[in-house]
C-alpha cells in the first residue's frame, strides 16, 4: 500500500509539474496574442476617430468658406440692387479662393455621399453670381431657396458621415444628439441605445 501511495503522489506531482509546464506558456502565447489584439483594436480605433475628426474639420472648413462666400454674392446683389457698378469677378475672387480651396480639400477627405451633395451645393451657389450680378430679385429669391435646401442637404450628409444624427424623445420635440461609435456600428439596423454614445 505504501508503495502505491507512493507512486500515485509521485505521479500526480510530476503531472502537476508537467501541467504547469505547458499551461505556462500556453498561458504566455495567448496573454501575448491578447495584448496584440488589443493593441491593433486601439490602432485602428485611434485611426477611425483620426479620420472622423479630419473630415470634421473639412466640412467645417468647407460650410464656413461657403457661408463667406454667401455672403458676399448677398453682397453683390445689394450693391446691383442700389445700381452700384461692380466688377462681379474682381468681388468675389478672396471668398471664391477660399471656397475652392477648402472644396478641394472636402473632395480628397470626406466620402462619397458628402462629395455628390457639396458638388451639387457648389454649384447652386455659383449659379447665383449671374442673378445677383443683374440684381434679378424673382431669380435671386429662387435660386437662394434652392442653394439653402442644397446646403441642408450637405450639412445633413456630413453629420451622417460623421456619426452624429439626432433622435426625437418620446416625451415631446427635444431633440438629443448622439455619436456612432464606429467601432460599434455596422450597416445592419440599429436598434437600440446600448451602440450609441449620448452627448448632452
Amino acid at each position: 500500500m505504501t508503495n502505491s501511495s507512493a507512486w500515485f503522489a509521485l505521479a500526480g506531482a510530476l503531472g502537476g509539474v508537467a501541467l504547469t509546464g505547458v499551461l505556462g506558456p500556453v498561458t504566455a502565447v495567448l496573454t501575448h496574442r491578447w495584448a496584440e489584439q488589443a493593441r491593433v483594436d486601439t490602432y485602428h480605433k485611434e485611426q477611425t476617430r483620426a479620420i472622423r475628426d479630419r473630415r470634421r474639420e473639412a466640412s467645417h472648413n468647407f460650410l464656413v468658406a461657403t457661408n463667406s462666400f454667401w455672403q458676399t454674392l448677398d453682397q453683390l446683389y445689394q450693391k446691383a440692387c442700389r445700381g452700384e457698378a461692380v466688377d462681379s469677378l474682381e468681388y468675389l475672387r478672396a471668398t471664391n479662393n477660399a471656397l475652392q480651396d477648402a472644396y478641394v480639400d472636402l473632395t480628397i477627405t470626406c466620402g462619397a455621399q458628402v462629395r455628390n451633395t457639396a458638388d451639387i451645393y457648389h454649384r447652386k451657389l455659383y449659379e447665383l453670381r449671374p442673378a445677383a450680378q443683374a440684381a434679378d430679385k424673382d431669380n435671386w429669391s429662387d435660386l437662394n431657396e434652392k442653394q439653402r435646401q442644397a446646403r441642408r442637404d450637405l450639412r445633413e450628409a456630413m453629420r451622417v458621415e460623421l456619426g452624429v444624427l439626432d433622435l426625437r424623445t418620446c416625451a415631446g420635440p427635444s431633440v438629443v444628439s448622439i455619436v456612432l461609435e464606429p467601432d460599434t456600428c455596422n450597416e445592419r439596423s440599429i436598434t437600440g441605445f446600448d451602440l450609441f454614445r449620448v452627448r448632452e
